[in-house]
């Protein structure tokens, strides 16, 4: 484009005065600068990454707490609400799914473990650990996620001890 802008001026006759040379120069000069330069935007996706990645550490750390929620995160991340809102809307999720599949994950791991070591451990302890204060509500997103009942992690349901006895009930 400035080539062109010179190219006119000299077919037109009228060529650029040295002042004009001198500040064609500058504007190439910041042309090429920008070009090269890297983007703010990139900077700022790193920021928001680093920010996010710390709110998911929060997240981590606290879900275990029944009342822990968006806003508990938001305040120990010092940002608002909002702008928690925005980051977790700009990756298709919300802050409150993300705790809850945190919460699924975990009460997952200590069913399978309670399977594996074959602990006494009741289902209603592991929803409590994992942040649920209400057993309903934990059987019911756990079905939903994992598609299957959360004592039936490890064959619990429907087996039997050696003395007859319904492990469940144990």
């Amino acid at each position: 484009m400035l080539r062109q802008l010179l190219h006119e001026d000299v077919e037109n006759g009228a060529y650029p005065s040295t002042s004009a040379d001198a500040y064609m120069r500058l504007a190439i000069y910041d042309l090429i600068g920008a070009l090269f330069a890297p983007s703010e935007g990139e900077d700022v996706l790193r920021h928001t990454d680093k920010l996010f990645t710390r709110i998911c550490a929060i997240v981590r750390g606290g879900f275990a707490d029944p009342a822990f929620g968006p806003g508990d995160v938001a305040d120990q991340a010092g940002i608002s609400l909002r702008y928690l809102q925005k980051l977790f809307t700009q990756r298709n999720s919300t802050c409150t799914q993300f705790i809850n599949a945190v919460r699924l994950d975990h009460a997952l791991a200590l069913l399978k473990r309670r399977s594996a070591l074959r602990t006494s451990q009741s289902i209603s302890d592991i929803a409590y650990a994992s942040g649920y204060s209400d057993y309903t509500n934990f059987h019911r997103r756990f079905r939903c996620r994992f598609g299957q009942t959360p004592g039936s992690i490890g064959g619990e349901e429907g087996r039997t001890g050696s003395d007859g006895m319904e492990l469940a009930a144990r």
